[in-house]
């Protein structure tokens, strides 16, 4: 009975992961944008820059066609390396600094011996884009900071950004990290933390997940918690 309610659980998980990507697929289709056609498009793009001598243009357009790889997930595979899922992170973060430029300071410390751990595709990048989008204070300038460890039998990821949080922002990510939150009922643009916080529960369970705290001053820390598998 205790192997059947495991099994049970584990095809649930499985279960629900699937729906949340066929519901993606679905999402991308009503996009009306043909994948294959903006990849050739951006690849003929990308020859251009070259021909004509933009490295600049060139590296942005190569960063952005990882990027979109990435969300294509053409493997169908939904877990990967931490390797590979930081190359999606790197393109993403080449292009917000092109865009902000010395506005915006960006650390990475993630030790080696985390990379073969798997994680979930594009887990990193909308928790990213949120502390981006907060990151960059009244001044003009922000920090955003990537580290990661492992804790037992968990992997640790925490991203930092010294932007604040107002009583309002606190109460609207408690609401979207609700474990009882109903991400059909939300606008589209308000989704990326609420939709990381679900998959990672939905996989490894309610002890894994997304949290985002305040700390001290303006500094908040927003921590991902992955089941390692072995």
């Amino acid at each position: 009975h205790q192997m059947s309610g495991q099994l049970r659980r584990q095809f649930d998980r499985l279960y629900q992961e699937e729906l949340a990507r066929r519901d993606a697929q679905i999402k991308a289709l009503q996009a009306h944008i043909n994948p294959h056609f903006l990849n050739n498009t951006l690849e003929i793009i990308n020859w251009q820059a070259r021909m004509s001598g933009d490295v600049k243009a060139s590296k942005m357009i190569e960063a952005l066609s990882t990027v979109l790889d990435a969300a294509l997930d053409r493997k169908g595979s939904p877990q990967v390396r931490l390797a590979e899922e930081m190359t999606y992170v790197k393109a993403y973060l080449y292009i917000v600094t092109q865009r902000y430029g010395k506005r915006l300071t960006v650390e990475v410390d993630l030790p080696d011996e985390l990379m073969d751990c798997l994680v979930p595709r594009l887990i990193l990048q909308p928790v990213i884009e949120n502390a981006v989008e907060h990151g960059i204070g009244p001044s003009g300038q922000g920090r955003v900071a990537l580290r990661g460890s492992r804790r037992g039998d968990f992997l640790i990821l925490e991203i930092e950004n010294d932007g604040g949080l107002s009583p309002r922002d606190e109460a609207h990510i408690a609401r979207l990290l609700s474990p009882d939150y109903d991400i059909q009922n939300e606008p589209s643009g308000n989704i990326g933390i609420a939709n990381v916080n679900l998959r990672l529960r939905i996989l490894y369970g309610p002890n894994c997940g997304l949290t985002i705290t305040r700390g001290e001053g303006s500094m908040v820390t927003a921590r991902l918690t992955v089941a390692i598998q072995t």
